[in-house]
């Protein structure tokens, strides 16, 4: 025991200079004249490990005009296996307690004398006997005189191989940053602050031995806008702590934190008071606290959300649109703050663009930030209809702080006309005729009836015998404008008369139909259709084609010639027929004749030879076809007639063959035998 003893003033020393750097709430008592003062490592509570001491410091003064003799102070444990004896007391000097062999001390108790003015005293407890680390006692200490009393005071003594203190006792300032999160190099302020871990473990023969027992050191505090890093290795910065596993005996370590604030989220100082950053040390068995104290200075700051330009389609319609803003003005400092809103409505007043609810004004008294300081409104503006796609006008509004006008922040409000589609198209003519092999024009007028420029593409459906075609496949059109495409169709070459195309369409797309032009709404088309022109072909020959024809006939007989027509035209021809240059006696037996395409038809010519007087070969005559557009004609060579005496010979037949289908000349016959001449030969020519 004389051993531990010695070796008390020394640790007592030592612990009371950490109670010294450490800001403690201290409890007084008093009853009639006497009043006492405890203080331990913390508050009423100190900490000793096992085989060391726990120390504490006290006071006790008298208002009594009376001299109080006798002051004694005693200190007393009600916990199993803890004695009054272990609790030293003696004098405090403000360094040094006197319980060293050979000073005025006492176990338990204490007669300090006669009190005059105040009493410095201290108590070292010693801790033996059957503890642990994490184990606790209840001491009451009290005083008395020959002619006073005090309160009790509880105080609280834990067994613990470790301890801590800090000399960062003083208030540190600080501003903040405007970003979130900032690093110590780049904030405003930064400051270092250090928690220092002491072991105290002894042996049971009161020597230091090292603590290989973990010790963790979190921050513990809840409001955002800190910043807690370390250097130290053993820093989680996750989980916002570190862990230190081992300190030599008889060593203390220094865990260093740098400190930064950000973000506004700290309340200022002259608004709420100072803030409090706490950080938890503990092992397995004890808990406890230190709180560094830091001044917030004050941080003006705004914003101002909701503004931005928003698109308007109603440049295709005869409608005003209004467009609104739902606009937040917050205070992002650290404490109230009045705001002043003004607009610059100028733009959109100058477009004819109205506007609602853009009132200057003063925002008084918002919260801060960390209190969600806001105030809201609506701002509205009206889009006249039918503007040209890109129109644009708007408004500003400035928001600056009363409390700092350097903090200020103007948002910009606006409407953009989008570009709103829609085309039409029309055709100089639905309907037209060619002739085979021969085209047709349909120029297509396309309008761009919406509000910005736009590619029209087009495309052709139509019979592919007509080859529909078109002269360029798109145009680029101003709003308003209008293009043109030439629509081709071709009359196939082997067309027959009023062969028709059937409908031929042309599909106009806006650009806004993209690829995929299937149910477009931006689509336009239009349909025509071409037809084919009969074509007017003749041609007039003789009936086997004989490039002469040539007959001779008898006075006063009769006689049919042939020739053909053929319509080598695509459609059914009328074709008429007429006489050129002929006698009278010679006839046709029809005027018309309707022939097919590619087809031909035989027509008679009448020769009724006088009976007399017209002898001998006549003038040569042809046979000039027509057709039925009146102006496509064709004739015929030259057909002649030759005329001869009449017979005498009554014996044999008086009159020609007029038909003679068996080959020869068409149209001739034999002639009769004249009983007065003998046989005459008949002559036979081919047409």
């Amino acid at each position: 025991m004389e051993q531990n003893i010695n070796k008390l003033g020394a640790f007592i020393a030592t612990l009371a200079l950490i109670a010294s750097v450490l800001v403690m709430p201290n409890v007084s008592a008093g009853d009639e004249d006497l009043s006492v003062t405890l203080v331990g490592d913390k508050g009423l509570t100190s900490y000793g490990a096992k085989y060391g001491h726990a120390s504490f410091t006290g006071s006790v003064s008298s208002s009594s005009a009376d001299a109080d003799d006798n002051l004694t102070i005693t200190a007393s444990f009600a916990e199993a296996g803890w004695s009054d004896d272990q609790a030293f007391i003696g004098a405090w000097d403000g360094s040094n307690c006197a319980i060293e062999d050979g000073d005025d001390f006492g176990t338990g108790s204490h007669d300090f004398g006669t009190l005059s003015g105040t009493l410095d005293f201290c108590i070292a407890v010693m801790i033996e006997g059957d503890v642990d680390n994490g184990d606790s006692a209840e001491m009451v200490v009290s005083a008395s005189s020959s002619s006073s009393t005090s309160l009790d005071i509880n105080a609280q003594v834990i067994v613990s191989d470790w301890t801590f203190s800090t000399d960062d006792t003083t208030a540190k300032s600080f501003t903040e940053s405007e970003a979130v999160g900032e690093e110590c190099d780049t904030a405003v302020n930064c400051h270092t602050y250090t928690i220092t871990l002491h072991n105290n473990k002894l042996d049971e023969n009161g020597v230091p031995v090292a603590l290989s027992d973990s010790i963790t050191i979190a921050y513990n505090s809840a409001t955002p806008g800190w910043r807690i890093d370390s250097d130290d290795s053993s820093w989680d910065e996750m989980e916002m702590e570190a862990t230190i596993g081992y300190i030599d005996a008889g060593d203390s370590y220094d865990f260093e934190v740098q400190v930064s604030l950000s973000g506004s989220y700290a309340l200022a100082s002259s608004y709420v008071g100072n803030s409090v950053l706490a950080f938890q040390v503990s092992d397995d068995n004890i808990i406890d606290f230190v709180e560094f104290e830091a001044v917030v200075e004050d941080n003006f700051a705004v914003s101002a959300q909701g503004s931005g330009n928003q698109d308007v389609d109603n440049g295709c319609t005869d409608q005003d649109y209004k467009v609104d803003w739902d606009v937040n003005i917050k205070n992002f400092g650290n404490l109230p703050d009045d705001f002043t809103v003004s607009f610059d409505t100028a733009d959109a007043v100058a477009a004819a663009w109205s506007i609602t609810g853009a009132d200057d004004m003063t925002v008084e008294n918002l919260l801060p930030k960390a209190e969600d300081g806001v105030y809201s409104f609506n701002v509205e503006m009206t889009v006249p209809s039918g503007l040209a796609a890109g129109t644009k006008h708007g408004f500003s509004m400035t928001v600056t702080s009363v409390g700092d006008s350097s903090q200020t922040q103007t948002q910009e409000f606006s409407a953009t006309v989008v570009q709103c589609y829609g085309i039409s198209m029309t055709v100089d003519k639905t309907t037209d005729s060619a002739d085979p092999g021969a085209s047709s024009d349909f120029t297509v007028t396309v309008t761009n009836d919406g509000n910005g420029e736009d590619t029209v593409s087009y495309m052709t459906m139509g019979a592919q015998a007509w080859t529909p075609s078109l002269s360029e496949m798109s145009s680029t059109i101003a709003s308003g404008e209008t293009g043109q495409v030439v629509f081709t169709l071709t009359v196939p070459a082997d067309s027959s008369a009023a062969a028709k195309s059937g409908m031929a369409m042309v599909h106009a797309y806006s650009e806004a139909c993209g690829d995929d032009t299937s149910d477009c709404d931006y689509e336009a088309h239009i349909s025509v259709e071409l037809s084919s022109n009969q074509v007017f072909d003749i041609s007039a020959g003789y009936y086997y084609n004989a490039s002469m024809a040539a007959a001779s006939v008898q006075e006063g007989m009769a006689l049919q010639l042939k020739f053909n027509v053929t319509n080598n035209g695509n459609g059914n021809d009328n074709i008429g027929v007429v006489l050129a240059n002929n006698p009278s006696w010679v006839t046709l037996s029809q005027s018309t004749v309707l022939v097919g395409p590619g087809q031909s038809s035989t027509v008679t010519i009448d020769v009724m030879a006088p009976v007399s007087g017209s002898t001998g070969a006549q003038t040569p005559f042809q046979v000039i076809a027509t057709s039925s557009d009146g102006t496509t004609t064709s004739t015929t060579g030259d057909f002649t007639v030759t005329v001869v005496e009449k017979s005498t010979d009554t014996s044999g037949p008086t009159t020609e063959e007029v038909d003679d289908d068996e080959g020869g000349l068409p149209g001739f016959g034999f002639l009769p035998a004249v009983a007065a001449i003998g046989a005459v030969l008949l002559l036979r020519r081919r047409l």
